[in-house]
């Protein structure tokens, strides 16, 4: 909830300090300093509690050089107001189920002088851990660009899917903004987290270095998905590749946000029939016990 919070935040400022800056208020005025140089508005957001992402950093630096910074910073409130919502949606979902499941837990706790002993509060808190050691070697093995998660059913989709979109993110707004396309590549392929995708798309640059142009790079290297290679190659043989970019990036965006939401919906469901089981499990042994009892005081 708080990194929803920060993302709405943030979002509200980029939205102000774009229009402050179309409407020409001086430098001064919006908190910037002419110290900053070319991170004036950097310096004006950092004055506002915004910590940028390396990609944002890099995205509004070369807007501003470019002299579109107001564009720049609608554009990233769109995208931190698109993270916010899908996080607090997933949030949402997983609310209720692990609202239960603490209750049950309690309602372990409470009981367990009377059922005799303390399984189920075990068993939950077992499989918690398991569930957070799981995640964690999971979001550690895929920075550090581990081939096996990244091959697992569900979880390696989603975040390759997911590393897609700042790379597309900052390639977009860097290329759009003037800046060659192979510095923006370098510099995109710095803002992907997911290191297997990050190590494909050096590869690429590599070939991209070459004197090849990206859609080639990009099959060379099999980075990024197929159907964005796509989009990008038919828009660089067009002559259209910030238009193609942008297409890929909002199709990506769209396809990882459903991908987020069914498994946050398929963990609700898992979350839910486990505190569900729970409770059914603690309210039959509680019966059981209790009945037990009943027929040896009446001995």
């Amino acid at each position: 909830m708080l990194s929803i919070a920060a993302d709405e935040r943030a979002a509200l400022h980029f939205d102000e300090l774009a229009s402050s800056l179309d409407a020409g208020l001086p430098m001064q005025a919006i908190g910037a300093s002419g110290d900053d140089g070319d991170r004036a508005v950097h310096g004006a957001l950092r004055q506002r509690g915004v910590r940028l992402s390396p990609s944002e950093d890099a995205i509004l630096l070369a807007a501003w050089r470019a002299g579109r910074i107001g564009p720049a910073l609608r554009g990233r409130a769109e995208q931190r107001r698109q993270r916010a919502a899908v996080r607090r949606q997933v949030v949402s979902g997983l609310a209720y189920p692990t609202v239960l499941l603490g209750m049950v837990v309690l309602a372990c706790i409470a009981t367990a002088p009377i059922v005799g002993h303390y399984y189920f509060a075990f068993a939950v808190a077992a499989l918690v851990v398991l569930a957070t050691v799981f995640t964690l070697a999971a979001q550690r093995g895929l920075r550090r660009g581990d081939e096996r998660w990244t091959r697992m059913p569900l979880i390696g989709r989603l975040a390759t899917d997911l590393a897609e979109i700042p790379y597309l993110e900052t390639l977009q707004a860097m290329y759009g903004a003037g800046v060659p396309v192979v510095q923006a590549h370098e510099t995109a392929t710095a803002a992907v987290p997911e290191g297997a995708v990050r190590q494909r798309l050096r590869v690429a640059g590599r070939v991209l270095g070459a004197g090849h142009n990206l859609g080639e790079a990009l099959a060379t290297s099999l980075a990024l998905n197929p159907d964005t290679r796509t989009l990008l190659r038919t828009g660089e043989q067009a002559g259209q590749l910030e238009d193609a970019l942008q297409r890929a990036l909002v199709h990506r965006r769209e396809v990882s946000g459903r991908s987020l939401v069914v498994t946050a919906r398929r963990g609700t469901a898992i979350v839910y029939g486990l505190a569900m089981a729970l409770a059914v499990g603690l309210i039959l042994t509680f019966l059981w016990r209790f009945d037990g009892l009943l027929q040896s005081l009446r001995r």
